[in-house]
Protein backbone atom coordinates (compact mmCIF):
# COMPACT_ATOMS: atom_id res chain seq x y z
CA UNK A 1 0.00 0.00 0.00
CA UNK A 2 1.37 3.43 -1.02
CA UNK A 3 1.77 5.95 1.67
CA UNK A 4 2.90 9.54 1.62
CA UNK A 5 6.17 8.91 3.50
CA UNK A 6 7.18 6.13 1.07
CA UNK A 7 6.50 8.33 -1.99
CA UNK A 8 8.53 11.15 -0.46
CA UNK A 9 11.49 8.81 0.09
CA UNK A 10 11.41 7.59 -3.55
CA UNK A 11 11.19 11.13 -4.88
CA UNK A 12 14.14 12.19 -2.77
CA UNK A 13 16.24 9.26 -4.03
CA UNK A 14 15.39 10.11 -7.64
CA UNK A 15 16.47 13.71 -7.19
CA UNK A 16 19.77 12.61 -5.66
CA UNK A 17 20.52 10.27 -8.58
CA UNK A 18 19.81 12.78 -11.36
CA UNK A 19 23.06 14.83 -11.09
CA UNK A 20 25.17 11.65 -11.01
CA UNK A 21 23.54 10.27 -14.16
CA UNK A 22 23.94 13.63 -15.92
CA UNK A 23 27.67 13.82 -15.12
CA UNK A 24 28.30 10.28 -16.33
CA UNK A 25 26.44 10.93 -19.57
CA UNK A 26 28.51 14.09 -20.24
CA UNK A 27 31.79 12.32 -19.55
CA UNK A 28 31.01 9.51 -22.00
CA UNK A 29 30.11 12.05 -24.67
CA UNK A 30 33.36 13.98 -24.14
CA UNK A 31 35.51 10.85 -24.42
CA UNK A 32 33.86 9.86 -27.71
CA UNK A 33 34.97 13.10 -29.46
CA UNK A 34 38.47 12.59 -30.89
CA UNK A 35 40.40 15.23 -32.78
CA UNK A 36 42.03 13.94 -35.94
CA UNK A 37 45.69 14.56 -36.72
CA UNK A 38 46.12 16.83 -39.72
CA UNK A 39 48.96 18.40 -41.69
CA UNK A 40 49.10 22.09 -42.60
CA UNK A 41 51.51 23.64 -45.11
CA UNK A 42 52.63 27.22 -44.68
CA UNK A 43 54.57 28.48 -47.68
CA UNK A 44 56.80 31.55 -47.83
CA UNK A 45 55.80 33.68 -50.82
CA UNK A 46 58.16 36.57 -50.06
CA UNK A 47 61.78 35.59 -50.87
CA UNK A 48 63.98 34.99 -47.84
CA UNK A 49 67.39 33.44 -48.40
CA UNK A 50 67.89 32.35 -44.79
CA UNK A 51 64.51 30.82 -43.99
CA UNK A 52 63.15 27.61 -45.56
CA UNK A 53 60.43 28.18 -48.18
CA UNK A 54 57.90 25.77 -46.62
CA UNK A 55 57.08 24.72 -43.08
CA UNK A 56 54.65 22.00 -42.13
CA UNK A 57 52.56 22.14 -38.98
CA UNK A 58 51.22 18.94 -37.42
CA UNK A 59 47.99 19.83 -35.64
CA UNK A 60 44.68 18.48 -34.37
CA UNK A 61 41.36 19.13 -36.08
CA UNK A 62 38.03 18.97 -34.31
CA UNK A 63 35.73 16.95 -36.63
CA UNK A 64 32.63 18.64 -35.21
CA UNK A 65 33.70 22.27 -35.65
CA UNK A 66 36.40 21.93 -38.31
CA UNK A 67 38.71 24.10 -36.18
CA UNK A 68 42.46 23.45 -35.94
CA UNK A 69 44.33 23.26 -32.64
CA UNK A 70 47.86 22.85 -31.37
CA UNK A 71 48.66 19.15 -31.20
CA UNK A 72 47.26 17.71 -27.98
CA UNK A 73 49.79 16.40 -25.47
CA UNK A 74 50.12 12.64 -25.89
CA UNK A 75 48.43 12.47 -29.30
CA UNK A 76 51.52 11.09 -31.07
CA UNK A 77 53.42 9.62 -28.12
CA UNK A 78 53.05 6.12 -29.57
CA UNK A 79 54.97 6.91 -32.78
CA UNK A 80 57.94 4.69 -33.70
CA UNK A 81 58.70 6.43 -37.04
CA UNK A 82 57.15 9.16 -39.17
CA UNK A 83 57.47 10.71 -42.61
CA UNK A 84 56.18 13.68 -44.57
CA UNK A 85 56.01 12.83 -48.27
CA UNK A 86 55.90 15.48 -50.99
CA UNK A 87 54.28 14.78 -54.38
CA UNK A 88 54.10 16.76 -57.58
CA UNK A 89 50.81 17.23 -59.39
CA UNK A 90 51.42 13.99 -61.31
CA UNK A 91 51.33 12.20 -57.93
CA UNK A 92 55.02 11.30 -58.20
CA UNK A 93 56.93 11.39 -54.93
CA UNK A 94 59.64 14.07 -55.19
CA UNK A 95 60.76 14.60 -51.60
CA UNK A 96 60.46 13.37 -48.03
CA UNK A 97 61.28 14.32 -44.45
CA UNK A 98 61.42 11.56 -41.88
CA UNK A 99 62.32 10.81 -38.30
CA UNK A 100 61.78 8.53 -35.34
CA UNK A 101 59.70 8.81 -32.18
CA UNK A 102 57.35 11.74 -31.56
CA UNK A 103 57.58 14.29 -34.42
CA UNK A 104 57.98 18.02 -33.76
CA UNK A 105 54.92 20.22 -34.18
CA UNK A 106 56.73 22.24 -36.89
CA UNK A 107 58.82 20.64 -39.66
CA UNK A 108 60.80 22.76 -42.14
CA UNK A 109 61.38 21.79 -45.78
CA UNK A 110 64.06 23.25 -48.05
CA UNK A 111 62.25 22.59 -51.33
CA UNK A 112 64.89 20.25 -52.72
CA UNK A 113 64.45 16.79 -54.21
CA UNK A 114 65.94 13.66 -52.71
CA UNK A 115 68.99 14.09 -54.98
CA UNK A 116 69.65 17.54 -53.52
CA UNK A 117 68.43 19.53 -56.53
CA UNK A 118 65.90 22.35 -56.01
CA UNK A 119 62.46 21.39 -57.26
CA UNK A 120 60.68 23.51 -59.88
CA UNK A 121 58.48 26.28 -58.59
CA UNK A 122 54.81 25.36 -58.60
CA UNK A 123 52.15 23.47 -56.68
CA UNK A 124 52.70 20.31 -54.63
CA UNK A 125 50.86 18.02 -52.23
CA UNK A 126 52.08 16.54 -48.95
CA UNK A 127 50.88 13.88 -46.52
CA UNK A 128 52.02 13.01 -43.01
CA UNK A 129 52.22 9.35 -42.05
CA UNK A 130 53.41 7.48 -38.99
CA UNK A 131 53.85 3.96 -37.66
CA UNK A 132 52.86 3.20 -34.07
CA UNK A 133 54.37 0.71 -31.64
CA UNK A 134 51.96 -1.98 -32.89
CA UNK A 135 53.26 -1.38 -36.45
CA UNK A 136 49.96 0.11 -37.57
CA UNK A 137 50.35 2.79 -40.25
CA UNK A 138 48.34 6.03 -40.15
CA UNK A 139 48.21 8.84 -42.71
CA UNK A 140 46.62 12.27 -42.93
CA UNK A 141 44.68 13.69 -45.84
CA UNK A 142 46.88 15.42 -48.46
CA UNK A 143 47.44 19.16 -48.22
CA UNK A 144 48.28 21.41 -51.19
CA UNK A 145 50.86 24.20 -51.17
CA UNK A 146 53.03 26.28 -53.50
CA UNK A 147 56.84 26.37 -53.68
CA UNK A 148 59.02 29.31 -54.61
CA UNK A 149 62.84 29.00 -54.50
CA UNK A 150 64.86 32.22 -54.91
CA UNK A 151 67.09 32.36 -57.99
CA UNK A 152 70.14 32.92 -55.79
CA UNK A 153 69.70 29.47 -54.25
CA UNK A 154 69.19 27.90 -57.66
CA UNK A 155 72.53 29.43 -58.62
CA UNK A 156 74.23 27.52 -55.79
CA UNK A 157 72.65 24.28 -56.95
CA UNK A 158 73.89 24.88 -60.50
CA UNK A 159 77.43 24.58 -59.10
CA UNK A 160 76.55 21.36 -57.21
CA UNK A 161 76.70 23.16 -53.87
CA UNK A 162 74.50 21.61 -51.20
CA UNK A 163 72.48 23.89 -48.94
CA UNK A 164 70.59 23.03 -45.77
CA UNK A 165 68.45 25.11 -43.43
CA UNK A 166 69.43 24.81 -39.77
CA UNK A 167 68.54 26.58 -36.53
CA UNK A 168 71.56 28.86 -37.15
CA UNK A 169 70.64 29.82 -40.69
CA UNK A 170 71.49 28.60 -44.21
CA UNK A 171 74.38 26.12 -44.39
CA UNK A 172 76.26 25.75 -47.69
CA UNK A 173 78.44 22.63 -47.67
CA UNK A 174 81.44 22.06 -49.92
CA UNK A 175 83.24 18.70 -50.14
CA UNK A 176 86.89 18.96 -49.06
CA UNK A 177 88.20 17.26 -52.20
CA UNK A 178 86.68 19.96 -54.41
CA UNK A 179 88.64 22.70 -52.61
CA UNK A 180 91.83 21.18 -51.16
CA UNK A 181 94.36 18.53 -52.09
CA UNK A 182 94.67 15.70 -49.52
CA UNK A 183 96.28 16.96 -46.33
CA UNK A 184 96.70 20.49 -47.76
CA UNK A 185 95.08 23.84 -46.99
CA UNK A 186 95.72 25.73 -50.23
CA UNK A 187 92.56 26.33 -52.30
CA UNK A 188 92.87 24.55 -55.65
CA UNK A 189 92.30 26.46 -58.88
CA UNK A 190 89.52 24.08 -59.88
CA UNK A 191 87.54 25.20 -56.82
CA UNK A 192 87.68 28.93 -57.60
CA UNK A 193 84.45 29.09 -59.70
CA UNK A 194 82.45 27.48 -56.89
CA UNK A 195 84.08 29.71 -54.30
CA UNK A 196 83.23 32.77 -56.40
CA UNK A 197 79.60 31.63 -56.60
CA UNK A 198 79.41 31.43 -52.80
CA UNK A 199 81.00 34.88 -52.46
CA UNK A 200 78.44 36.33 -54.89
CA UNK A 201 75.67 34.69 -52.89
CA UNK A 202 76.99 36.26 -49.66
CA UNK A 203 76.73 39.66 -51.32
CA UNK A 204 72.99 39.14 -51.87
CA UNK A 205 72.44 39.09 -48.08
CA UNK A 206 74.93 41.77 -46.93
CA UNK A 207 73.48 42.19 -43.42
CA UNK A 208 73.85 38.58 -42.31
CA UNK A 209 76.81 37.36 -40.31
CA UNK A 210 78.76 34.42 -41.80
CA UNK A 211 80.87 31.74 -40.15
CA UNK A 212 83.16 29.30 -41.96
CA UNK A 213 83.60 25.87 -40.35
CA UNK A 214 86.24 23.33 -41.34
CA UNK A 215 85.86 19.58 -40.66
CA UNK A 216 88.05 16.50 -41.07
CA UNK A 217 87.59 12.75 -40.82
CA UNK A 218 88.98 10.72 -37.91
CA UNK A 219 92.22 9.71 -39.64
CA UNK A 220 95.34 11.00 -37.91
CA UNK A 221 95.75 12.57 -34.51
CA UNK A 222 93.00 14.79 -33.04
CA UNK A 223 95.49 17.64 -32.68
CA UNK A 224 96.51 17.48 -36.35
CA UNK A 225 92.89 17.22 -37.49
CA UNK A 226 91.89 20.26 -35.43
CA UNK A 227 94.80 22.30 -36.78
CA UNK A 228 94.13 21.28 -40.41
CA UNK A 229 90.42 22.05 -40.15
CA UNK A 230 91.24 25.49 -38.73
CA UNK A 231 93.78 26.21 -41.48
CA UNK A 232 91.26 25.31 -44.18
CA UNK A 233 88.49 27.39 -42.62
CA UNK A 234 90.92 30.31 -42.44
CA UNK A 235 91.81 29.94 -46.13
CA UNK A 236 88.15 30.15 -47.14
CA UNK A 237 87.65 33.07 -44.73
CA UNK A 238 90.57 34.94 -46.36
CA UNK A 239 89.22 34.17 -49.84
CA UNK A 240 85.90 35.81 -48.98
CA UNK A 241 87.66 38.90 -47.65
CA UNK A 242 89.70 39.15 -50.87
CA UNK A 243 86.43 38.75 -52.83
CA UNK A 244 85.01 41.84 -51.15
CA UNK A 245 83.08 40.44 -48.19
CA UNK A 246 83.36 42.70 -45.13
CA UNK A 247 85.61 41.17 -42.44
CA UNK A 248 83.14 42.46 -39.87
CA UNK A 249 80.62 39.87 -41.10
CA UNK A 250 83.00 36.93 -41.06
CA UNK A 251 84.31 34.47 -38.49
CA UNK A 252 85.88 31.03 -38.87
CA UNK A 253 86.63 28.01 -36.72
CA UNK A 254 88.16 24.58 -37.00
CA UNK A 255 85.82 21.82 -35.88
CA UNK A 256 88.17 18.84 -36.33
CA UNK A 257 86.27 15.53 -36.29
CA UNK A 258 83.13 16.83 -34.57
CA UNK A 259 79.66 16.62 -36.12
CA UNK A 260 80.45 13.72 -38.42
CA UNK A 261 77.75 13.36 -41.09
CA UNK A 262 78.71 9.77 -41.98
CA UNK A 263 80.58 6.85 -40.35
CA UNK A 264 84.36 7.12 -40.47
CA UNK A 265 84.62 3.36 -41.04
CA UNK A 266 84.53 3.63 -44.86
CA UNK A 267 86.33 5.83 -47.36
CA UNK A 268 83.00 7.13 -48.64
CA UNK A 269 81.99 8.16 -45.12
CA UNK A 270 85.36 9.76 -44.40
CA UNK A 271 85.11 11.76 -47.64
CA UNK A 272 81.72 13.11 -46.56
CA UNK A 273 83.13 14.18 -43.21
CA UNK A 274 85.99 16.13 -44.81
CA UNK A 275 84.14 19.30 -45.69
CA UNK A 276 83.85 23.06 -45.31
CA UNK A 277 80.57 24.64 -44.28
CA UNK A 278 79.73 28.27 -44.93
CA UNK A 279 76.87 29.21 -42.61
CA UNK A 280 74.90 32.37 -43.38
CA UNK A 281 73.55 33.16 -39.94
CA UNK A 282 70.18 34.60 -39.00
CA UNK A 283 72.15 37.08 -36.87
CA UNK A 284 72.59 40.41 -38.64
CA UNK A 285 75.04 43.29 -38.25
Amino acid sequence: MDSLPVRIVFMALALLLLPVLAVRSYQLEAVSVQREVTLEARERLTPNLIEPPVRFAIRNRDPQTGSFYTLDVGTLDDVSSWQIQIFNRSRRKVGAIQGRDTPPSLVFWSGVAENGEPLPDGFYDATFGWRDSRKHIHTTKPVSFSLFTPLELRGLADWKLKFTYTDEGLEVSVAENTIFAPGQSEIQNAALPSMLQIALFLKTCPKNMVTVKGYTDSSGSPQRNLMLSRERANRVYQYFIDAGISPGRLTYEGMGTTRAVAPNTTETGRAQNRRVEVVILKTTI
